[in-house]
């Protein structure tokens, strides 16, 4: 008797446990919290969360996953630019974005269930315009300055099936031919695509694209051909994966100049080939340190002038300065070729299993000796049954 009540009592707290974390789930949108060093996912749930957070593609590294007991809290927060989260530069508005997709699993061991969530999160950090104070020349004519400013233009990345206008492809098989697809809106600009790498998600980087605008590896991409506009793109791939990952991320900076004045001509198109040559770079100096100092040119020098100056200026096409905007397709999601695909054959022919090829003599054999056994048999008593004479 005692048995089967501790038998009992273990089935009820194992039904217990197990329903505490399927019936659990998330109530209502997580809060993600964008801070100047991470970000951060605030996970509310119906019952006390005993599940896993952590970042699609890391579940089984330590620094991207957080484990969570019933009396903890369900906030989880990253690094930036840690975990394979991306980075893209955005110029309009000015700034740079982190993106990365995180798993809420319910079940302690991480196994995905019906209640699970994945959440894309997206932050954005506005690049700051500083005001330096600065001194005022006093003039016997006052100036008033006029100026005008081009609008920004906005661009997309996207692979397409089919043709470069094709429907954007989020899911492809290994050999597929699709088509990779830069665009740009505005006048008057022109565009150069390079620096383009693929990625798994996991931190492996591939460059497919150099900085001068050429492949840097034919085998995964071709040559950029341009639009007669200059603000359209198009290369052809066939599609291709990680040995071990089947998503594949592709981000490219573009390059953007302002075709007056001839601005464009040394850009792009770039000249690819034995006499290839790298394209005028415009570098600003900065002793800034922040997000944005890779990424953004900047002024530490204070001149004498009428009104405020901006430390760190707006892209502007006077002189010589070109924008430069970072751009990502969505992930895409590569399916291995079918293994099982069945080889045309003739309906005449026939296989034989190689473990009973080797038995085919002996199984031949015994068929003849059991049909001549049972030949001498019915011989046998063929002879044996008495024959009636009449006379």
């Amino acid at each position: 008797m005692d048995i089967k009540i501790l038998f009992y009592f273990l089935c009820l707290t194992f039904t217990t446990f197990v329903e505490g974390f399927i019936e659990n789930y998330v109530v209502g949108t997580p809060k993600v919290i964008c801070a100047e060093n991470d970000v951060a996912l605030d996970v509310l749930t119906s019952k006390p969360f005993q599940g896993n957070i952590f970042v699609k593609g890391r579940a089984k590294d330590a620094p991207c996953r957080q484990s969570y007991s019933a009396n903890g809290t369900n906030s989880y927060s990253l690094p930036l630019g840690k975990c394979g989260m991306q980075r893209l530069r955005s110029a309009n508005p000015r700034g740079i974005s982190f993106s990365v997709t995180v798993i809420v699993s319910f079940h302690p061991a991480g196994f995905i269930t019906k209640n699970d969530r994945a959440y894309h999160i997206k932050c954005f950090y506005m690049e700051p315009d500083e005001i330096v104070t600065s001194g005022i020349e006093v003039s016997q004519i006052p100036t008033q300055e006029l100026q005008d400013s081009m609008a920004m233009p906005k661009c997309e990345y996207f692979v397409r099936s089919g043709s470069p206008t094709g429907s954007p492809s989020t899911a492809a098989s290994v050999g597929e031919v699709v088509y990779h697809v830069w665009e740009c809106t505005g006048t008057g600009m022109g565009m150069l695509v390079r620096k383009c790498f693929v990625t798994d998600g996991d931190g492996e980087d591939h460059a497919v694209v150099d900085q001068i605008g050429c492949t840097a590896d034919s085998f995964l991409l071709s040559d950029i051909e341009y639009e007669k506009d200059l603000m359209r793109a198009y290369a052809t791939s066939q599609v291709f994966k990680y040995a071990d990952s089947n998503q594949l991320f592709f981000t490219c900076q573009i390059r953007l100049c302002q075709k007056q004045m001839g601005m464009c001509d040394d850009v792009t198109p770039p000249k690819c080939g034995p006499d290839s040559t790298t394209p005028t770079e415009v570098t600003v100096s900065s002793n800034k340190t922040s997000l944005f100092d890779d990424e953004t040119p900047s002024s530490n020098s204070t001149t004498a002038t009428s009104r405020p100056r901006r430390s760190l200026p707006l892209p502007s096409f006077r002189g010589r300065r070109d924008i430069e905007i970072d751009v990502a397709t969505p992930e895409m999601l590569v399916l291995d070729r079918d293994e099982n695909e069945k080889l045309p054959t003739k309906s005449s022919e026939f296989c034989i299993s190689k473990i009973f090829f080797p038995l085919f003599p002996l199984i031949l054999l015994t068929v003849a000796c059991l049909s001549s056994s049972l030949t001498l048999l019915c011989f046998k008593n063929y002879c044996s049954v008495p024959k009636i004479v009449e006379f």
